[in-house]
């Protein structure tokens, strides 16, 4: 219940940010990656960013204070050219690279990896951000998240638009 607080108070805020705030967004990141049930995490919890620095840069600020299940947070840029997703639990695609998700897909299926990007409508993803200016929600792909061997709690489940 605490977790689903935070997520609101989380979306509570966003809606009255410009989309482009990297620090949000960084941090919605962070509170999503605690609404997923993972596999065993050993080391590590890995987020792997394609096509924004500005997101990298803030997910490793938060990664310099805080951890994810115990573990401390490797954030590591993907470049779209050659997108080395390695050992990554988590990735995000930015907006302009969103034509990189179906190969992104290949590359990860069947893996426990949770696939984020910030554009509306793309498919083959597990979590889209929205932003229509009037409400901050996210579209949530159950199907596509079971596929990559991962369970989304419902508190979350509950707070996106199910697709």
């Amino acid at each position: 219940m605490k977790k689903l607080f935070v997520i609101f108070m989380l979306l509570m805020l966003f809606k009255q940010l410009p989309a482009q705030n990297y620090k949000f967004q960084a941090l919605f990141i962070y509170n999503i990656a605690q609404g997923v049930e993972w596999p065993e995490v050993n080391n590590a919890f890995v987020i792997g960013v394609v096509g924004t620095k500005e997101l990298q840069r803030e997910l490793e600020n938060i990664s310099q204070k805080r951890e994810l299940f115990g573990h401390r947070i490797d954030v590591r840029p993907i470049s779209p050219s050659r997108l080395n997703i390695g050992d990554c639990h988590l990735v995000y695609v930015g907006r302009t690279w969103t034509n990189k998700i179906s190969e992104i897909k290949s590359l990860t299926a069947s893996k426990p990896v949770l696939l984020i990007s910030d554009k509306p409508g793309v498919q083959d993803v597990c979590i889209n951000f929205i932003d229509n200016s009037a409400k901050i929600q996210f579209e949530v792909f159950p199907n596509t998240i079971k596929e990559h061997h991962l369970n989304i709690t419902s508190s979350l489940l509950n707070l996106g638009i199910v697709k």
